[in-house]
């Protein structure tokens, strides 16, 4: 009929969209994979184009990391019962952080109504910026770590005197959570120097992907990040590690055919009165190292 769109404009549209977007068919094999699912995923289309959405790759999991392959679905699930379905996951990039998701997925259906596969759409849902500088914090050349693309420490150093001089002129809160990978030097052992770089990259992009806010995650030590946590109320500071542990502990990257996974050891302490930057340092790094005598894999605030 006179001014009916030819069918190839509908996926040069999804193809456009600034939302990722995939197909998969009634066996979840991928059909359709856009530019903004290469974007935030790291998966190439070449890469995922009639390999089943289950064959680990995004790996959605739930807030408390539980896998949501099978049964719980979301893609599945929508082609089961034909209704729509939104939800916040996380899915594990190419390079094998964990990107914060909002999900939407729905039925595909033919010209006669039969459901013939689904759809789904995911956006980050906190897309990091660059760096969110302090106001009157100024960044210096290289600002960045070139290793792991977070603050470096001098950046770092910066941005916390600043939120000190805030706490000190206006009493507003704020804390730090120092984390240390645990056994790195055990992976670089047993597989070498780039597999540890791997892993300090994947480490510091989930944690920035995953902070709350516009807080800053610097790279410390050479084991170890620095977590700027502005505006913190009393409460929030142990919550935030508790999230941040478990996120990290479900991101893997491939090495030589296998996964590798992390966890980490956590110190925090929260700026009190008579604090100095140098004593607020020390009692959180004091508090990290009491965390990894302990075994690791576990959080102190002191």
């Amino acid at each position: 009929m006179p001014g009916e769109l030819d069918p190839s404009v509908y996926k040069t549209i999804l193809e456009d969209l600034p939302s990722a977007v995939y197909v998969v068919d009634l066996d979840r094999r991928i059909q359709f994979w856009n530019g903004w699912a290469e974007r935030i995923s790291g998966y190439l289309r070449q890469e995922v184009i009639g390999r089943p959405c289950s064959d680990n790759l995004l790996t959605h999991c739930d807030a408390e990391n539980n896998l949501l392959c099978g049964a719980a679905c979301p893609l599945q699930q929508s082609m089961c019962d034909g209704r729509m379905r939104e939800a916040n996951l996380f899915l594990r990039h190419k390079d094998g952080q964990r990107v914060p998701v909002r999900v939407r997925s729905m039925p595909v259906r033919d010209a006669e109504g039969s459901i013939i596969g689904a759809a789904e759409s995911f956006d980050e849902r906190r897309p990091r910026p660059e760096p969110q500088w302090h106001p009157g914090g100024k960044p210096a050349h290289g600002s960045l770590d070139p290793l792991t693309g977070v603050l470096d420490s001098a950046s770092t150093e910066v941005y916390l005197r600043e939120c000190f001089h805030d706490f000190e002129e206006d009493r507003i809160p704020f804390g730090i959570l120092a984390m240390a990978i645990d056994d790195l030097d055990g992976i670089r052992e047993r597989r070498g120097e780039q597999a540890e770089e791997k892993v300090l990259r994947m480490v510091a992009t989930t944690l920035s992907k995953n902070l709350p806010g516009v807080d800053v995650v610097g790279r410390w030590k050479r084991n170890w990040f620095l977590v700027i946590v502005d505006k913190c109320p009393a409460a929030a500071l142990p919550q935030i590690g508790a999230a941040l542990r478990p996120v990290v502990g479900a991101a893997a990257v491939s090495w030589w055919g296998e996964r590798l996974s992390v966890t980490i050891s956590v110190g925090g302490a929260e700026a009190v009165a008579n604090d100095t930057v140098e004593s607020l340092l020390t009692r959180c790094e004091e508090a990290l190292e009491a965390s990894i005598a302990r075994g690791g894999d576990g959080m102190i605030i002191a």
